[in-house]
C-alpha cells in the first residue's frame, strides 16, 4: 500500500495536461526540473509517489502512453502502452514492453518526440528516419527487456551506490605536460 494517495491525473490526451500536471505538482509542492514536458512531469510524480516505495520486488505497469514511444498500446485502452518495469529497492531494474512495429505511427511518436526536444529536453533523441524505415521492411511483433548489470551486481553485493560496481574508475585525461 502506498503512503500517501496519488493524484488523480488530468487527461493526457488534452492540450491542457502540461498545465494541469504542472498544477498538480505545484499544489503538492513536487519541484520538477526543467524543461517540464508531459513525459517528464508524469516521470516525476511517479518516482515521488510510487518508486521509492517499490523496496520489495514490484512490477509497475499501467504506463501512459505519452510515456514509451517505442511501444505498443494496450489492446483494452491505447492510452495505456503495453510496458512495464520492474522495482527492487526503489530501483529501476527491468524496463520492458512490445514493440511498436508500425512505421506511420512510429514516425507520428517521434515528431511528438521532437516537440518536447524543441522545448529544450535535451534527453530527447532525435527522430530515428533509419529505424523507421527498417519498420516498412516488416518488424513481426516483438518484445523485450532491458536490464542494468549494474544494478543487478549492486543488490547481489548488498552495495548501495552504483559507483561500487564500476570495474576500472572513470579515467580523466592527463592535462598537465
Amino acid at each position: 500500500a502506498l503512503r500517501e494517495h496519488v493524484p488523480e491525473l488530468p487527461d493526457l490526451e488534452s492540450g491542457q495536461a502540461l498545465s494541469a500536471l504542472q498544477h498538480v505538482l505545484a499544489q503538492r509542492h513536487i519541484v520538477a526540473p526543467y524543461p517540464h514536458t508531459v513525459p517528464r512531469l508524469l516521470d516525476r510524480l511517479i518516482g515521488h509517489y510510487i518508486e521509492l516505495q517499490c523496496i520489495q520486488p514490484t512490477f509497475l505497469y499501467g504506463h501512459p502512453a505519452v510515456m514509451s514511444p517505442l511501444a505498443k498500446c494496450a489492446d483494452r485502452d491505447q492510452t495505456i502502452a503495453a510496458r512495464f518495469e520492474l522495482f527492487i529497492n526503489g530501483k529501476e531494474f527491468i524496463n520492458a514492453y512490445e514493440e511498436l512495429n508500425d512505421p506511420d505511427l512510429q514516425r507520428q511518436r517521434f515528431r511528438m518526440q521532437s516537440l518536447e526536444r524543441d522545448q529544450g529536453d535535451e534527453e530527447v533523441p532525435p527522430p530515428d528516419a533509419d529505424f523507421c524505415n527498417a519498420l516498412e521492411s516488416a518488424l513481426p511483433p516483438t518484445a523485450g527487456w532491458g536490464m542494468g548489470i549494474d544494478r543487478l551486481v549492486a543488490l547481489l553485493a548488498g552495495l548501495s551506490h552504483l559507483r561500487e560496481t564500476i570495474s576500472f574508475p572513470v579515467m580523466r585525461p592527463n592535462l598537465t605536460k
